[in-house]
């Protein structure tokens, strides 16, 4: 499944971080705390007000020493940050879960 088939969907209503990570959570073997310890970086609040699902996603390259996303995010959603990328009234937030997916789909494709 993607991560946006998670993302706001019952019966669990994952925010953006969550979904990210329980999209790959085999793949990347996480375990099912961590998915609850990212609720805390929904809506603006992942350290220094990144978009949670880049944050998610960065959390996965990093744990897996991949090259960062940042750049690559940020060039289809305007920003990093969730408050920007809001105001700006581009991108949603579930377009920010599917951009954040793409890129891990092809870091992993990169990788293999």
């Amino acid at each position: 499944m993607k991560a946006v088939d998670y993302f706001h969907k019952k019966p669990a209503l994952l925010n953006c971080a969550q979904a990210i990570l329980t999209a790959w959570q085999k793949e990347y073997d996480i375990a099912e705390n961590t998915i609850l310890e990212f609720k805390q970086y929904g809506g603006g609040r992942a350290p220094e007000g990144a978009c949670g699902a880049l944050y998610a996603a960065e959390y996965l390259m990093k744990k897996h020493h991949q090259q960062s996303i940042y750049k690559e995010f940020s060039v289809y959603a305007g920003s990093i940050a969730c408050k920007e990328i809001r105001k700006n009234g581009v991108v949603s937030c579930q377009k920010c879960v599917e951009i954040a997916d793409e890129l891990l789909q092809n870091a992993r494709a990169k990788k293999e």
